[in-house]
């Protein structure tokens, strides 16, 4: 099998090292910044692009970027991401001053545009020639490998940060959140699972027993030491929505691969169930932090929970939503939180869009991710596992949105539109095509 004169390897590196080298501003940017040698480029960097009086120079900027990537990857699904995206635009530039910081408009734009570009850069047709044969995705797959070795650096690093709340009990990493900590390490520790199980050696078949050196051993020997170091990150992290969030990542991957039965789950639910009954209420303040996480009748859960039900009421008096940045501001004058719960809201996502942005913008978002899952092959290929994986990271995050939010800080907010963009990009339109069989020898 002759290789095409165009072939060019080394391009589809540049792809996976530029897109990580982004990913790496957004994941450890607060890192970063506590960096003495990065500290002033950051800051004359982010004085530049977000004060006042520029910030909607760069929202524009992004948005034209954003624009040529939908157009580049147009489907009718992404009708609804464009309507998600002039409604946040529209109430971003109406309500200016409120949307100015936090920069929640800008970030959320910005994930999008990054999801879109991976979708661009590593998405259908970036094909390589490996030992004679099509490695398909093979690009997806460095990218991925790349993406896991960075939260696995950073699962075990963590800034000195004696001045926050939750310094000492609770890991937190190189992020001011233990949360946003736990979820990165859900996602990592999902994908590092979901990269082993589509390894060539779990090939089922010959036409699909592709060996690519990238794969070997060592690879697998380096994905099962960083989901032992994840694990671990995730644990400390004490975050009950990354811990639910990865147990159902992993449940979509085990009932991907055919290897989960759902009345598996009856145990597990019976045993969460008594866990809850036994620590409701019945945790003094001096007990260990671990214990604390236990009980859902404390304050931290409580706070939500009120939360929850004011931000459906929001939502119900203001179905056009109160407008950026205005969210707390409405619920602490008008839907009397209880004290000091007012920020409580802010960790469900789906109600901050909602109220924020209106009833039209969410279902907008949920649709459009649920039309993102659709499509399911049978594991039979490699396409398919990296597709499964993708999935379930971005499914993960989903999931703990509604307890810890994320969509709206951008380290999370990165991550997840990249793996929703690559989950629905891996495959071509026709799902059930077969790997490329090597040419007859000339």
């Amino acid at each position: 099998m002759s290789i095409p004169a165009s072939y060019k390897p080394s391009v589809g590196l540049i792809k996976v090292a530029s897109l990580l080298a982004i990913l790496v501003l957004c994941l450890f940017g607060f890192a970063l910044r506590y960096h003495s040698a990065f500290n002033n480029v950051l800051c004359m960097i982010l004085a530049s692009f977000l004060r006042f009086d520029a910030q909607w120079l760069f929202y524009i900027y992004l948005g034209v970027w954003c624009a040529c990537f939908i157009v580049l990857t147009f489907s009718l699904t992404d009708v609804l991401l464009v309507g998600l995206l002039l409604i946040s635009g529209f109430i971003y530039a109406i309500n200016y001053e409120t949307a100015f910081r936090p920069a929640s408009a800008l970030i959320m734009l910005a994930g999008v545009t990054l999801g879109k570009a991976a979708k661009v850069l590593l998405g259908q047709n970036n094909q390589v020639m490996t030992q004679g044969r099509s490695g398909i995705s093979c690009v997806t797959f460095y990218f991925l490998i790349g993406l896991v070795m960075l939260l696995a650096f950073s699962s075990w690093c963590h800034l000195d940060m004696t001045n926050n709340a939750y310094h000492g009990p609770r890991w937190m990493g190189l992020w001011d959140n233990p949360n946003i900590y736990g979820m990165l390490m859900g996602v990592g520790l999902i994908l590092a699972i979901g990269l082993l199980a589509a390894s060539p050696k779990s090939a089922e078949s010959a036409e699909e027993n592709i060996v690519m050196d990238s794969r070997g051993l060592s690879v697998r020997i380096i994905l099962l030491i960083a989901v032992g170091m994840m694990a671990v990150g995730l644990l400390f992290s004490y975050s009950r929505g990354a811990w639910l969030g990865t147990s159902v990542g992993l449940l979509y991957l085990a009932t991907g691969y055919g290897k989960f039965k759902w009345r598996w789950m009856l145990p597990g639910v019976f045993a969460v169930a008594v866990v809850v009954l036994f620590f409701w209420s019945s945790t003094p303040d001096a007990s260990p932090w671990y214990v604390k996480r236990m009980d859902l009748a404390r304050s931290s859960a409580q706070h939500r929970v009120v939360a929850w039900k004011a931000g459906f009421e929001i939502m119900r008096d203001h179905p056009f939503g109160v407008g950026w940045n205005k969210t707390v501001e409405t619920y602490q004058n008008n839907y009397s939180p209880k004290e000091d719960g007012a920020a409580a809201i802010t960790t469900n996502d789906y109600l901050m869009m909602g109220t924020q942005l209106g009833l039209p913008s969410l279902i907008c978002f949920v649709v459009y991710v649920g039309l993102c899952f659709r499509g399911n092959c049978r594991m039979m290929n490699e396409e398919c596992r990296i597709q499964a994986a993708c999935r379930a990271g971005a499914l993960m995050l989903l999931v703990a949105f509604w307890f810890d939010g994320g969509l709206f800080t951008l380290a999370t907010a990165s991550v997840f539109w990249v793996l929703l963009e690559l989950g629905t990009s891996v495959l071509t339109p026709d799902k059930n095509r077969k790997l490329s069989q090597p040419e007859a020898p000339n």
